[in-house]
């Protein structure tokens, strides 16, 4: 509980501080990006065979940073939303994601800031296995929820690259459901609704573009509990984003997710992969 509450504190005076290092210099720079995909595929008597599909989804990105004098300030929301269906099944979500990254950091010497992060992910909506009968609900909103809270030193050459070194970090598991807190879902004790973690971890960010239509972009976090300093909770983000004209774009987003504390019914650690292209509108402001 204490160690909570220290979290808590910590989380309100990094909120704070971009106020207290405003100057006459200071600015805001903010930008987004709203996309819409959707894609169809009707058969009728189709002597090769096949099946009837639609699916549609959305990503919207939203940054806002402030520069003021040696105080820099990083704030960036990304929602992700998909749906598909396939002939006469069922609705089925196809992409669920809340991600909302907060990094505040004083310049120190050169290019190395002292910086505090915040990190929290979640989903908006129940995944479930349809292949079990009667259909498995998996995950939901807030199950699992992850927030970090980490302190240490960060890199950073300009826009393209940033690199965050924490040796103290603080990691929260939520499972806010009974069904799934009952089962030890993501947290790995029954009936637990919370884990708290401390240990290391390691935050790095690149984004490049390499042709005038063409913006590439990749994350890393690593984090590793003391306790268990041999696991290494990773996640692995990259997107590309190719437009054609100013309304229509390609997009490839990748992810990979290795957390110990997602196992297989074998006790296996899971080695999450997701991999989702879509072509459609978008809108960048």
């Amino acid at each position: 509980m204490r160690f909570k509450k220290t979290v808590f504190f910590i989380l309100a005076v990094l909120a704070g501080l971009p106020l207290a290092a405003q100057d006459s210099t200071a600015a805001w720079k903010k930008s987004g990006s709203a996309g819409l995909n959707f894609s169809q595929v009707q058969l009728s008597d189709w002597a090769a065979g096949g099946d009837n599909a639609v699916a549609l989804s959305s990503l919207l990105i939203l940054s806002a940073n402030y520069k003021g004098g040696p105080a820099a300030w990083d704030n960036a929301l990304e929602l992700g939303y998909g749906l598909t269906r396939l002939s006469g099944d069922p609705v089925r979500k196809s992409d669920d994601k809340i991600v909302l990254t907060s990094k505040f950091g004083r310049a120190v010497v050169g290019k190395w800031s002292a910086s505090g992060l915040v990190d929290f992910r979640t989903q908006f909506a129940a995944g479930y296995d349809y292949g079990a009968e009667p259909k498995k609900r998996l995950s939901g909103f807030m199950a699992p929820g992850y927030a970090v809270l980490a302190l240490g030193a960060e890199y950073k050459s300009g826009d393209p690259f940033s690199l965050l070194l924490s040796p103290v970090t603080g990691k929260m598991t939520f499972v806010l459901d009974d069904s799934l807190s009952d089962a030890g879902a993501f947290v790995g004790t029954p009936g637990k609704k919370t884990k708290t973690e401390l240990g290391w971890f390691i935050n790095s960010a690149l984004k490049i573009k390499p042709m005038e239509n063409v913006e590439l972009s990749t994350k890393l976090n690593l984090f590793s509990n003391y306790e268990k300093l041999s696991n290494v909770d990773v996640i692995w983000e990259g997107l590309a984003l190719m437009k054609v004209n100013q309304w229509i774009s390609a997009s490839f987003t990748a992810q990979f997710i290795e957390d110990d504390n997602v196992r297989d019914e074998k006790g296996k650690i899971r080695r999450q992969f997701k991999e989702l292209f879509a072509m459609g509108l978008l809108y960048q402001f």
